[in-house]
């Protein structure tokens, strides 16, 4: 299946399903960016990134146990991923620059994990404090961190432990920001913190 087929499937028929996970507070594709038929970026490793809120974990919990997830959901996965080859993370939202980005803005998405020797807090505490610092000094439309929770037993390791959004106005800024000596400065703070990342530009599609 090509990247367009499974943005497509994504968007159409499964999106309603997510639609009706019970007690979904909010859903949304974010839709990596094509330029013939590839992403932006060099390849992240995945296509899709849904984020799906709910209130609490006792509410999300209730809804992955749901027959809409255990049995629509997962049936129709088969149709478009491999679940064999697919992550998650647990997360609380942090918004850093807190704006509308109106109409057409897009996100550059960074999905990091904490360095093996860095300290459990480290991360957080470094994309909250000079990381954020550094960046909303580039004049970013929006900046979100979501932070993952502690890992629960019975659970699968979480892929990440935390994913960076940044909003821009149009792709192109998004590429141009990953190049510039803003995004070096940033970067620079996460250094002993943040081991490997994996970026991706999108566009989110609204679906709760």
């Amino acid at each position: 299946m090509t990247t367009e087929a499974c943005l497509q499937h994504w968007r159409g028929h499964h999106s309603a399903i997510g639609a009706r996970l019970p007690k979904v507070r909010a859903y949304v594709q974010n839709h990596g960016i094509l330029a013939g038929g590839r992403f932006l970026l060099p390849y992240p490793g995945f296509d899709i990134v849904p984020e799906l809120d709910w209130d609490d974990l006792a509410a999300m919990d209730a809804a992955i146990d749901s027959p809409v997830h255990e049995q629509d959901s997962v049936d129709d996965e088969a149709n478009f991923i491999d679940t064999s080859r697919t992550g998650y993370a647990v997360t609380t939202r942090r918004v850093l620059v807190d704006a509308q980005p109106g109409a057409g803005a897009v996100k550059l998405i960074t999905l990091l994990r904490r360095a093996p020797n860095a300290p459990q807090a480290a991360l957080q505490e470094a994309l909250a404090g000079p990381y954020a610092a550094a960046v909303k000094g580039s004049g970013p439309l929006r900046h979100e961190a979501l932070i993952t929770l502690a890992d629960r037993a019975g659970r699968p390791r979480f892929s990440v432990q935390a994913v960076d959004m940044l909003w821009f106005a149009r792709p192109e800024d998004a590429l141009a920001w990953t190049a510039s000596e803003a995004a070096y400065l940033a970067a620079w703070q996460l250094a002993g913190v943040a081991f490997g990342t994996e970026r991706l530009i999108a566009r989110p599609e609204k679906v709760v």
